[in-house]
């Protein structure tokens, strides 16, 4: 039987998979021209993190390796202060930060799926 915050995991998953697909084939540049691309990218980091907050303190507190805490600001800062969204910060988070998050929370997966 599934624990219950799995599904929360597999959102995050899930979430990265289509920021990847929105944005592998992009420059910078591109990234930084298409608004709607930026809307779902920002849509999909409001999902890992609203699913972020959602996993069990305790199993947070477990993983201490994830950044919780920055990834649930950003959904933070996201949804109630959109306007302040810096779209170059956004795309370093997607190319150096959001790697080793997959990493980190299919590692997780795996640990908890056992």
């Amino acid at each position: 039987m599934k624990k219950d915050f799995i599904v929360y995991i597999e959102d995050i998953i899930e979430s990265i998979q289509k920021i990847e697909e929105y944005t592998g084939v992009l420059s910078k540049g591109e990234f930084e021209e298409l608004v709607s691309i930026q809307d779902a990218v920002l849509m999909r980091l409001a999902v890992i993190g609203e699913s972020a907050n959602k996993i069990p303190v305790n199993v947070r507190k477990i993983n201490k390796i994830i950044l919780w805490r920055k990834i649930i600001n950003l959904r933070n800062l996201i949804v109630h202060d959109y306007s302040s969204v810096n779209i170059e910060r956004i795309w370093k988070i997607i190319q150096k930060e959001l790697p080793v998050f997959k990493k980190q929370i299919a590692d997780l997966l795996e640990k908890t799926s056992i």
